[in-house]
C-alpha cells in the first residue's frame, strides 16, 4: 500500500513540475528571431529573404485605375534588396508607339529559382512593360524581410501564405549591367 502512494506522490509532483514549466512565460532580451530561435532550437539560420513588391507606373501600356497606369508584381528575392531599373529589351520601330523594357532588381537572386543566394547582382524580374515613347516612369520597390521561421516554413514547404507568385519563363536570370 505504502508502494503505491509514494508512486502517486511522485507522478503527483512530476505532473505539477511540467504545468509550472508549460505556464512560464519566456522571456527575452532580443529582437523577435532570437525569440523564435530559443523556442524552436532545431530551424537552421537562413539568409535574408523578402517579399518584394514592384510596381511600375507612368507612360506605359497597362489598364487605368485611379487616373494611372500601373503594373505591379511581387518576387522573392535573397537580400539585400538593392535599386530597381528599366531595362530596354525591345526594338524601337517607327510604327510602334511603345518599346519593350524589362525590370531588373539588384539582390542575391530569387527563390525557388535561386534556393539559396547567388552573387549579388542584377536579376531580372519576369515582367514586360510596354513603355510609350517618350514616356516618363517611375518604379518603386517595397522589400519585406521574412523572418526566420517564415523562410524556414517557405523552404521546408510549410508556409501557408505562399501568395507571392515565383519567377517564370526567363525570369530571375542575370541581367546586364548596362
Amino acid at each position: 500500500m505504502g508502494t503505491c502512494k509514494a508512486t502517486q506522490f511522485w507522478a503527483v509532483l512530476m505532473l505539477a513540475g511540467l504545468i509550472a514549466v508549460g505556464c512560464t512565460p519566456r522571456t527575452t532580451t532580443g529582437g523577435g528571431n532570437e525569440a523564435t530561435q530559443a523556442q524552436n532550437p532545431s530551424i537552421p539560420e537562413y539568409p535574408p529573404l523578402h517579399n518584394v513588391d514592384v510596381e511600375v507606373c507612368g507612360n506605359i501600356i497597362a489598364p487605368l485605375k485611379d487616373g494611372k497606369r500601373c503594373i505591379t508584381t511581387q518576387l522573392r528575392l535573397w537580400g539585400p534588396v538593392g535599386e530597381a531599373k528599366l531595362v530596354q529589351t525591345g526594338v524601337s520601330l517607327p510604327s510602334v508607339s511603345a518599346v519593350q523594357h524589362k525590370v531588373a532588381i539588384a539582390s542575391k537572386g530569387c527563390y525557388p529559382a535561386y534556393s539559396q543566394p547567388s552573387q549579388e547582382q542584377f536579376y531580372w524580374a519576369d515582367t514586360i512593360i510596354q513603355i510609350n515613347r517618350g514616356g516618363k516612369t517611375t518604379i518603386e520597390v517595397k522589400p519585406t524581410q521574412l523572418s526566420n521561421q517564415q523562410v524556414h516554413e517557405l523552404v521546408t514547404g510549410k508556409l501557408s501564405n505562399s501568395s507571392v507568385p515565383t519567377f517564370g519563363g526567363v525570369g530571375c536570370e542575370p541581367a546586364p549591367a548596362s
